[in-house]
């Protein structure tokens, strides 16, 4: 199994893979450029959010929540 670290690595390592595989798709027509766009955008978005919501629960964890 992977660890996270090699995970984040392949990633970062196939985002050029990635982007050349989708330039035939969004070069086709504008549509398909926005469609591609859109779905990013909502993929990070959604990440972010995750994100976010762990780090506070980590924080609440800790003890560095908010006072109630």
């Amino acid at each position: 199994m992977a660890t996270l670290q090699e995970f984040a690595t392949r990633i970062a390592e196939d985002l050029p893979e990635m982007a050349r595989l989708f330039e035939g798709v969004v070069t086709q027509d504008p549509l398909s450029a926005v469609s591609v766009v859109m779905g990013a955008l909502f993929v990070v978005a959604a990440s972010a959010a995750l994100g976010l919501l762990a780090f506070g629960g980590v924080l609440d964890l800790l003890g560095a929540g908010a006072t109630r």
